[in-house]
């Protein structure tokens, strides 16, 4: 049998409150107890100093006879005496132990042991049912002639205590029942909560996303609440992100698998054409080239998102290494006519050097392979308040206004025909986006116009930031 939340908050709440109700009970009653047994003892204490008072004072008005035969003498009128003045009843005892005057209760009694211990000279109780008989020794100048004993019943003590237990007994009935239903009204509201959390989980497991927040209270249930929207939101975003993925990836697929299998069948037609046969090649390895690098694109795009950069991270020379892959892009940029102009400041990042190069060597190519014949390229490191700009600047087509916004996404291109002659294939800028961000930074494009195009790669300076991180943890 599956027990919901609420009833088992509300079971626990009970029982927690049913033992704090045990153990108050048990502390408060044990308490009256030991007060009740302090009173007693007090009570016959001093009701035993005002009998030996009282045989003392007694004995004094008859000098002639000894303590032994006045206590023997007198024993039955003393305990008749004491009975009201103590306001209970009183036995007396010789040193022998025999009684020699008493006004207790009748029935038996056997005193004997307790006797034998009080002739030593300490007080003693015994209990029998609901009465205690209190003893203690009998002094006159200082010698012990006797015991005494006194009696104190437990009737009006014994019930207070059982009138205390029951009205514990009633509040604690009282008050695990209300906690019970106070705690299953109180939990249902979480319960229903959860429930309405559930569902909203089941929703998006099914693929119908969330319009509003499931739960909204001020607690923790509302940021649940919050985050299950908000994850809601990321799912569908990403899936569609997805699907447009897919979708791109096949159709950019499909248009040079379309001109190899073309090909292919003109060479299975007119297989004995030289032309042709040349011409097929050329084409054949030249889409298969474009088809190898959009799958590569694709599978590092993949790996990125398992990518652990701490792990491949270190002090990078930025001037150094923008210095070095300028010179090589020289010869590409050569063959074209352009020019690569460098300004550079020292600067240093924490960054994968690997992911670095590949984010700086795809704004060379672009610059380089969109640039007009005879054009320029202009590549610049600043650092300033903690970041390193990084700007590469071109002199060649420019990009339109209405392609800014989709510039980074994948296999977008500004011009399809342009992209098929250069060879692209639109996953450049979108993996470049990824790994920089991946990295805590970020590429945009900064202007762009008929003079050209510019992108600024933007890093967090080791130097502000990294490495007094890594200060403060040391000293730590």
């Amino acid at each position: 049998m599956r027990l919901g939340i609420r009833w088992k908050f509300s079971t626990f709440m009970a029982g927690l409150l049913a033992a704090t109700v045990v153990l108050l009970s048990w502390l408060v009653l044990n308490g009256i107890e030991r007060n009740q047994r302090a009173r007693m003892e007090a009570s016959l204490g001093q009701k035993s100093e005002i009998a030996n008072l009282y045989i003392r004072q007694s004995y004094l008005s008859e000098p002639l006879a000894s303590p032994d035969s006045f206590l023997k003498g007198r024993g039955p009128s003393l305990a008749a005496e004491l009975t009201p003045l103590v306001a209970t009843g009183v036995a007396l005892y010789d040193m022998g132990g025999n009684e020699i005057g008493s006004t207790l209760a009748s029935g038996s009694r056997d005193v004997r042991d307790t006797l034998d211990y009080v002739r030593q000279g300490y007080d003693a109780y015994q209990t029998t049912g609901n009465l205690v008989l209190y003893f203690a020794p009998l002094r006159i100048s200082g010698k012990q002639i006797g015991m005494i004993g006194l009696s104190y019943s437990l009737d009006k003590d014994r019930e207070f205590l059982a009138s205390m237990q029951s009205l514990f007994l009633r509040i604690g009935v009282v008050v695990v029942a209300a906690s019970a239903l106070i705690g299953f009204l109180y939990f249902s509201r979480f319960a229903a909560a959860l429930h309405r959390l559930r569902k909203a989980a089941d929703r998006i497991r099914v693929g119908q996303y969330l319009d509003e927040q499931p739960v909204k209270s001020r607690d923790e249930l509302g940021d649940l609440g919050e985050s299950v929207l908000y994850m809601s939101r990321e799912i569908e975003r990403n899936f569609g992100r997805q699907k447009r993925f897919i979708g791109s990836v096949s159709h950019e697929f499909k248009t040079p698998l379309t001109s190899i299998r073309a090909y292919a069948d003109l060479l299975e037609m007119y297989g004995d054409d030289p032309a042709l046969l040349r011409e097929a090649a050329g084409n054949i390895a030249k889409e298969t080239d474009r088809l190898h690098d959009m799958v590569e694109k694709v599978l590092r795009m993949s790996a990125l998102e398992h990518y652990e950069f701490d792990s491949n991270a270190k002090p990078l020379e930025v001037k150094e290494a923008l210095a070095d892959m300028c010179a090589r892009m020289q010869g590409l940029a050569a063959r074209s006519g352009i020019a690569i102009h460098t300004d550079l400041e020292p600067a240093v990042i924490w960054a994968d050097s690997e992911l670095f190069e590949h984010i700086v060597m795809n704004l060379l190519n672009n610059a380089v392979k969109y640039n007009t014949e005879g054009g320029h390229v202009y590549v610049r490191c600043r650092e300033k308040d903690g970041q390193v700009n990084i700007s590469v600047r071109d002199t060649g087509i420019g990009i339109p206004e209405e392609a800014k916004d989709r510039l980074f996404e994948p296999f977008y291109t500004v011009s399809k025909s342009r992209s098929r002659l250069s060879g692209g294939t639109g996953l450049g800028l979108s993996v470049a986006k990824q790994m920089a961000e991946i990295q805590g930074g970020s590429v945009k494009l900064a202007a762009t116009g008929p003079e050209g195009s510019e992108f600024v790669l933007t890093f967090p300076s080791y130097r502000g930031g990294r490495q007094e991180a890594d200060r403060k943890g040391t000293s730590t």
